[in-house]
């Protein structure tokens, strides 16, 4: 199968919808809190147009199938500023990476991140590294990016009020 990776335009916004839906079913199988609301999709594609679409600090990559046209994969980045308090330089962020289940192991989701390290390393702001979470359980994903030679450097922790101390 082949792919073009390429950066997102105005008109995948509609097509995107469903790869983000895609993303936040696989992570409300790990924690029902990540199901979106009912103003979701309005708010997302808002967010995508003004905050994203021809970013200095924000892009989306998409993964498109060649024969059919389809998107198949999506990445999100950011580049967040330097750490007021802490040495962290400025660095990316990764959000919503996600590659649709018929398109999986094909080398999409590695395509991705090799696009998103190319955006991060031209950017102006001198990025030195780049993060992505994953959701506790996820052992794939969790896989995937040790495999793509990610260190794991935080665990994050949640208690609910209403447990007892």
């Amino acid at each position: 199968m082949s792919y073009e990776i390429r950066q997102a335009s105005a008109d995948d916004g509609e097509e995107l919808l469903e790869l983000w839906h895609g993303f936040t079913e696989h992570l409300s199988k790990y924690d029902e809190r990540y199901q979106h609301k009912e103003s979701a999709n309005d708010r997302w594609l808002q967010y995508f147009e003004s905050q994203l679409l021809e970013s200095k600090y924000g892009t989306v990559i998409v993964a498109e199938h060649e024969a059919s046209g389809d998107l198949v994969g999506v990445l999100e980045a950011r580049i967040m500023g330097n750490h007021p308090i802490f040495r962290l330089q400025n660095h990316g962020y990764i959000n919503g990476h996600f590659v649709s289940e018929g398109h999986r192991g094909n080398g999409v989701g590695t395509a991705l991140l090799d696009e998103v390290h190319e955006w991060f390393s031209q950017s102006s702001k001198d990025v030195d590294f780049y993060r992505v979470d994953t959701i506790e359980g996820d052992d794939q994903s969790q896989g995937f990016y040790g495999s793509e030679d990610f260190d794991p450097v935080e665990h994050v922790f949640e208690k609910s009020i209403d447990q007892d101390h």
